[in-house]
């Protein structure tokens, strides 16, 4: 939506979105219809903005069924872009333990980081109040109604009510992401560095150049606190304090150059000034055609391979791909997967991008995982020109990679006379075209020249794509933990037979593609959680460990099980101290076992309860029982040691 004199537009994609017809649409743009009220956009002439107070009422109930009363809708839409979701805070509640061991359900590290993201923005606007003014033309109260009005819409879990929505970012400001969680998943308020002393002091500890880490920083800052009875802090409480108030205290810590590189405004317009700030995918039709030996019709000899290409906007480098015949959203997040291995391969850990730009292909399914491990916002229908991949696919580069010794490159998809290959020649030669299995040598082959060949700077994408990486601020780079990229780019197993994995005394044993696993549980999850239902997700290019978990209290990484040799003589370095490890393992289980048993003995002796009396024919308190026995047999002077069985 936009607003233009004062009056309001809707996008072309909005009012198909709320369920017009496109047909309805362009047909009355191209009659030039004076029922309907059509611009072009003075941003951008190739898109059209039609009127919202000249629509039909039946057109209207659509949009204010979507979008609620437009007018108010397009004073908050701005503020919904100005939160950015925050993956540290993702990693913080991943890696939250509680209880015995518990980790948070997935849903609720959705719920805490989303509520964070928010938080994150309101203390940046209470820190900046003319900003929200010139940005919005709101004032600071106008600008909290609609931010509590978008909780209640939005689902966000944070108060909306005013006085309290303050007290809650006062409280997150001081303490960080754990106040965030729920007191039944282990939150203890921890210590606050609550005035302007305690906050000043706290800052400027950290703003040393010396870049000192957080235990030290605590410890010393704890030395003031006692002195002065002030309340004394955890290092962890350091490190969120580090992290949220960053943008005050890094020119000072690490320069103004790592300031700018990681808060100062970026010019709109230009590609990303560093790799992984924003990738895109999207589809390509391979034109290279194959032989396909299975198909028994006229068609065998026109199949292509589709693929999903992911490339780094920064300079078109292909970080990751997949291909088949058919698009699925499997193949979508293989491309991913493919990127995933390959950015790693080049850079030895795994890093997440910025941003993730697509087309709308099957978005309903696709987003959530767009979302999960970056910042994501539809593109809007219709939209042409939402990177710089589409470009690429168009490019020199990729046809001049794509044709290279081919004898079977079919152009691209243009008139016979500009395809850039010979038509009779290229069928005469169709039944020499490779394989569809050949074929994927070709196509591995391409896009290894697409990465490596050299430009016209004597420089190859990837090399490029290597300085840059190489000059990026750490601040910049997003990376991930192993368990973070299970659960972003794992697949979920899901049994053939539709029966729920057991953690049993042999481990967690799926069976994946045909194939029988093993996968070793922690010790310190092992016996309370021996028999319980779980789901398995697995990396297909690396099974040797899998995430588990219940999709509620339980998640943890296995590693694939190291099978023992029975025979010394097959005993290799190691296997004996790996041994050694299980049997104390065991060992260990079989202790806690007998020391539980032992307490609950204890507890029941302590309070005169008899289990086996009970079992027997009824519970006695046992100073009852001693009595009769005492009545019956009045000579025993040792009731305690006293054993009927003498007297047989």
């Amino acid at each position: 939506m936009k607003l233009i004199d004062n009056i309001l537009y809707l996008e072309f994609s909005e009012l198909v979105i709320c369920g017009v017809s496109e047909n309805t649409l362009w047909k009355a743009k191209e009659r030039n219809s004076s029922s309907w009220h059509m611009i072009n956009d003075p941003a951008d002439k190739r898109r059209v903005l039609i009127g919202y107070e000249k629509l039909k009422d039946a057109y209207k109930e659509l949009v204010k069924a979507r979008f609620g009363n437009p007018h108010e809708y397009i004073a908050k839409e701005p503020i919904r872009k100005m939160v950015t979701r925050d993956q540290e805070a993702e990693r913080f509640f991943l890696a939250h333990r509680y209880g015995d061991n518990k980790s948070l359900p997935v849903e609720h590290v959705k719920k805490y980081t989303t509520a964070a993201s928010w938080l994150n923005m309101l203390v940046k606007a209470n820190s900046d109040k003319k900003e929200i003014k010139k940005q919005l033309n709101l004032s600071i109260d106008q600008f909290y109604i609609h931010v509590m009005e978008m909780f209640k819409t939005d689902g966000v879990d944070l108060p909306t009510n005013y006085a309290k929505l303050l007290a809650k970012r006062r409280d997150y400001e001081a303490t960080g992401y754990g106040s965030l969680v729920d007191w039944r998943f282990g939150n203890k308020n921890a210590a606050k560095i609550d005035d302007e002393v305690t906050e000043s002091l706290l800052l400027e500890l950290l703003s040393n150049p010396n870049q000192y880490d957080d235990v030290y920083i605590g410890m010393k800052y704890n030395e003031w606190a006692i002195a002065n009875q002030h309340e004394t802090i955890t290092s962890a409480t350091v490190g969120i304090w580090r992290r949220k108030l960053e943008y005050l205290i890094i020119a000072a810590r690490q320069g103004r150059a790592a300031y700018y590189d990681k808060y100062s405004v970026q010019v709109k317009g230009f590609r990303p000034t560093a790799p992984l700030l924003m990738v895109e995918s999207d589809d390509n039709f391979l034109d290279l055609l194959f032989l396909d030996i299975e198909d028994k019709t006229q068609h065998k000899y026109y199949h292509k391979y589709k693929a999903i290409v992911v490339t780094d906007s920064y300079n078109d480098y292909v970080l990751g791909y997949a291909y088949a015949e058919n698009i699925t959203t499997e193949l979508v997040r293989a491309a991913y997967l493919n990127a995933m291995y390959h950015i790693r391969e080049l850079t030895g850990n795994w890093y997440v991008p910025h941003e993730v730009k697509t087309d709308r292909w099957a978005l309903s399914e696709l987003q959530p995982f767009y979302s999960a491990f970056a910042n994501y916002y539809p593109t809007p229908v219709g939209s042409k020109k939402r990177g710089y991949l589409e470009q690429f696919f168009s490019s020199a580069i990729w046809e001049n990679a794509l044709k290279a010794g081919a004898n079977n490159y079919t152009g691209n998809n243009l008139t016979a006379k500009n395809r850039g290959v010979n038509i009779e020649e290229l069928e005469l030669s169709k039944k020499n075209r490779p394989t569809l299995d050949e074929g994927r040598v070709q196509v591995e082959n391409f896009f290894h020249r697409l990465r490596l060949e050299t430009g016209k700077n004597g420089k190859s994408k990837q090399d490029e794509w290597l300085e840059a990486f190489a000059a990026t601020a750490e601040s910049r780079k997003k990376t991930i933990t192993d368990e973070q990229f299970l659960l972003y780019f794992g697949v979920q197993h899901r049994p053939r037979n539709g029966k729920q994995i057991k953690i049993t005394n042999g481990g967690v044993e799926p069976q994946i593609q045909g194939v029988q696993y093993g996968f070793t549980v922690p010790p310190a999850l092992y016996l309370t959680n021996v028999g319980k239902p779980v789901s398995i997700i697995y990396d297909p290019y690396d099974m040797s460990r899998v995430l588990v978990t219940d999709f509620a209290s339980l998640r943890f990484t296995a590693t694939a099980q190291r099978l023992q040799p029975r025979a010394m003589a097959d005993y290799q370095p190691g296997d004996r101290r790996l041994l050694n490890a299980i049997l104390a393992e065991k060992m260990d289980d079989n202790e806690k076992v007998a020391a539980a048993a032992e307490k609950r003995k204890a507890i029941l002796r302590k309070n005169n309860v008899d289990p086996e009396n009970m079992l027997q024919g009824g519970a006695m308190v046992k100073e009852l029982k001693q009595a009769a026995e005492l009545a019956y047999h009045p000579t025993i002077v040792d009731r305690d040691s006293y054993n009927p069985l003498d007297q047989m």
